[in-house]
């Protein structure tokens, strides 16, 4: 099989495998770094496109991989293949994966050399049938598009060996399929076909037949006259039952049948003695027939998500098996018998109901991945310790009250999952545990730190929130490999100073505590990137974290904690690329936010934001942006330079400039139209505003508007020794209250101004301003 064609089989590596087959991709072709495209004699009797300027700019991204020349455009954004695409006629594989390209040109004529066509992730509805006349294309890949009809001409790709169509809208297919005689694989996972054509039977050389994810209630006998299959996928339909044709299909290798509505395991199924793989998770099986003793070859059988409430004998005779799925089940006990499955490698019983696992299990000696997660244990056979090949083991959501002993004899164990247990201590033996990396113990009744955890010096991860942890002991700093730490919803009432000393530690998680300070060391933690220390008791932004040279993440939701009213301006020092301030009562963001240069992800929701500083336009690197559920009026006037904005949320505001509707797609074009627009005519307004009370304010009056309008007192002086005399009173009223909206900003407005004088009980200034305020609006209207 050529280098262009998909492997028959993968190496099962975990339990998830089985339920799902992966939607068909293209064999690696390229192996090797990229080599400088050499110019090859073309064929003088070949169509050649006219070539233009255009060509220079896709050199860059043609390479050679053996004797194939490539050019890969993938992620440039086209809506149509450029023209420049085809001037290369010795092209032989063309990859345009996720573009947005909706239409495929004429001009494919001119590739009469391509082996390959990749497509994938575009908006391609129809084949244009040009395709179809390439003499040499053996892979033809146009997954997940909106593709809803084939042409009976796709027969003429009579060089085919791969076809793949997954993920599109296909309800049927060409009877001209069968014709197409070399095709080896065929993908149609994830289309809404409800019949398969006669014709296929005429494929003698298919090995691959996806049908996953599709409407089919039955499977048309004429696949069972494919000898040649060797994997067929029919996960995700509506089938209960097979054609009795398929005990033909002697050389079936896997099977997979996930997700159907099968009440039991057809018959024939048991005579397909070369099956390797066989998955029935997600049905309503409820036995499993002896007859499964015959399926001596079975290496992976997926049984998980069923009703079963026991396992015939006859199954533990399959001493081949090297995956065995059996969680999500009814299963009340597990036979000794397993000790015969001595290939096994992995093994989930979760989600069962047993209360104790077999003494033999012990002898499943190449054992590498054990489940049982949400049963009801509270012990491990001792025997366990001798699974030397044992690298994960979950037992989590049990019934342990300690960590079992056995398995601190795990010598190879790297991953321990004992999450929502009852435990209370962890022996000493878990010092023994020198390959350690990932440790889970939240969700227990840890009180006191357990020392035997700092033993472990080769963890990486630990996890041991939703605690009732007071303190954690000086010898966690010898954990200098660990890189995670998560002390959530604990009752720490101090950031640790041990932890300083954790040189390698990039993820700390200190929410829901009852922290009310950070240290200045924090500092030191060079290593830190991401940080939680929200629902705490802060009485204030904590400026130290302001320090931490390399934090990426940072969060402070306080939905449960002690809410801040403000951010402090040492926030401009933070370098953060991601800022969670939710959730606290916030009234305004501090101008020196806009020297966070880094930040693309603000979340700054659920507070009392009623202002931004003009500054904030500033931040043109920011993508995501939630301002929902705050008490803002109007935005800055620059507020569309935030050019990189993808997520834009405003709800639950008070927006007036501009009004909700004109916020709510949360696009920025709209938003900033409107702006300019509505700050001009407020500037205009206000202007208007200003000389129409010029001859209505004495000059105590004035001095008294100022001081409430909070103007500096020495800025008023200022004024009114540069407009002294009476003569100059109105040129001074106009000028002070140009200089209270250059100074205020964006917080001179117009509603401002009428509040202010009508606090002071200026009611004709009032009252005029007011009825300017709405004959300007009228006029709008």
């Amino acid at each position: 099989m050529s280098a262009l064609h998909f492997a028959i089989m993968d190496k099962q590596k975990s339990i998830e495998k089985y339920n799902k087959l992966d939607r068909g991709k293209l064999s690696k072709v390229f192996d090797k770094p990229p080599k400088t495209v050499e110019k090859k004699n073309q064929d003088k009797s070949q169509k050649k496109k006219p070539s233009s300027k255009k060509t220079n700019k896709f050199t860059q991204h043609l390479y050679i991989q053996g004797s194939k020349i490539c050019l890969e455009l993938n992620n440039k954004g086209f809506r149509e293949i450029p023209e420049g695409v085809f001037e290369f006629p010795d092209l032989n594989c063309l990859f345009l994966v996720n573009n947005d390209i909706d239409r495929l040109p004429d001009s494919f004529i001119y590739l009469a050399n391509l082996e390959a066509l990749v497509l994938t992730g575009n908006n391609i509805h129809v084949i244009n049938r040009h395709i179809f006349e390439l003499p040499k294309l053996q892979v033809l890949d146009l997954s997940n598009n909106e593709i809803s009809t084939i042409s009976p001409e796709i027969s003429g790709l009579q060089s085919l060996t791969q076809l793949l169509l997954n993920g599109n809208r296909l309800e049927s297919l060409p009877y001209t399929i069968g014709d197409m005689s070399q095709l080896r694989v065929l993908g149609l996972n994830d289309n809404i076909l409800t019949s398969l054509p006669d014709s296929i039977a005429k494929l003698e050389h298919l090995q691959i037949l996806a049908l996953e994810r599709n409407m089919l209630e039955f499977l048309n006998p004429s696949v069972c006259k494919i000898e040649s299959l060797r994997r067929l996928g029919l996960s995700g339909n509506k089938m209960s039952n097979l054609p009795h044709e398929i005990e033909g299909m002697v050389d079936l290798q896997q099977l997979l049948l996930d997700n159907n509505q099968f009440q039991f395991i057809p018959i024939q199924i048991f005579w397909l003695h070369e099956l390797i793989e066989l998955s029935f998770s997600g049905n309503k099986l409820t036995q499993i027939q002896p007859d499964i003793e015959n399926m001596t070859k079975l290496k992976v059988l997926g049984l998980n998500h069923n009703q079963l409430t026991d396992l015939p004998h006859e199954l533990m005779q399959l001493n081949q098996i090297e995956i065995l799925a059996l969680d999500n089940n009814c299963l009340r006990s597990l036979s000794e018998d397993i000790a015969n499955l001595y290939c096994m490698k992995e093994l989930d019983l979760g989600s069962n109901n047993l209360t104790e696992l077999p003494d033999s299990i012990s002898l499943c000696c190449n054992l590498e991945i054990l489940s049982v997660v949400n049963n009801h244990l509270t012990k491990l056979p001792i025997e366990l310790g001798t699974l030397q090949k044992l690298h994960t083991l979950l037992i989590s959501q049990n019934e342990f009250t300690s960590i079992p002993v056995c398995v601190g004899a795990l010598r190879v164990l790297q991953v321990l999952a004992a999450e929502d247990n009852q435990i209370e201590e962890v022996p000493e033996t878990f010092a023994g545990l020198l390959f350690l990396k990932h440790f889970n113990l939240s969700v227990n009744r840890i009180s006191s730190f357990p020392l035997a955890i700092c033993k472990v010096t080769s963890l990486e991860v630990l996890d041991v929130s939703c605690n009732n942890l007071l303190s954690i002991p000086n010898e966690i700093s010898d954990l200098q490999n660990l890189k995670v730490l998560n002390l959530k919803e604990n009752l720490l009432v101090e950031i640790p100073p041990q932890l300083y000393s954790l040189s390698k530690l990039h993820g700390l998680d200190l929410s829901d505590n009852s922290l009310s300070y950070v240290p200045i060391n924090v500092c030191e933690m060079t290593s830190l990137n991401e940080l939680n220390l929200s629902n705490n008791k802060f009485f204030e932004f904590p400026k130290e974290v302001c320090g931490v040279p390399n934090l990426v993440t940072f969060k402070f939701d306080q939905r449960n904690g002690v809410k801040i009213s403000s951010l402090p301006d040492e926030i401009g020092l933070l370098k953060v690329k991601e800022l969670v301030v939710s959730h606290n009562t916030l009234r305004t963001l501090p101008k020196t936010i806009s020297k966070m240069v880094n930040l693309t992800h603000l979340y700054a929701d659920h507070n009392e934001i009623w202002i931004l500083p003009d500054t904030f336009c500033q931040m043109q690197k920011l993508q995501l942006l939630h301002l929902n559920n705050n008490q803002l009026t109007s935005l800055p006037k620059d507020f569309d330079q935030l050019i990189l904005m993808r997520d834009l949320r405003l709800y639950d505001n008070q927006l007036k400039v501009p009004p909700m509707d004109v916020c709510v797609s949360g696009v920025l074009q709209p938003i900033g139209l409107f702006l300019r627009k509505a700050f001009r005519r407020e500037e205009l307004l206000l202007e208007r505003m200003f000389h129409s009370i010029k001859d209505d304010l004495t000059k105590s009056q004035l001095r008294a508007l100022m001081k409430k309008l909070k103007v500096p007192e020495e800025h008023i002086m200022e004024l009114e020794t540069r407009f002294a005399g009476r003569d100059q009173l109105p040129e001074r009223i106009i000028a002070s209250l140009r200089h209270w909206k250059d100074y205020f900003g964006p917080m001179a407005t117009i509603d401002e101004l009428i509040r202010i004088t009508h606090i002071i009980s200026f009611d004709h200034v009032s009252s005029k301003l007011k009825t300017m305020k709405i004959f300007a609006q009228r006029l709008r209207l």
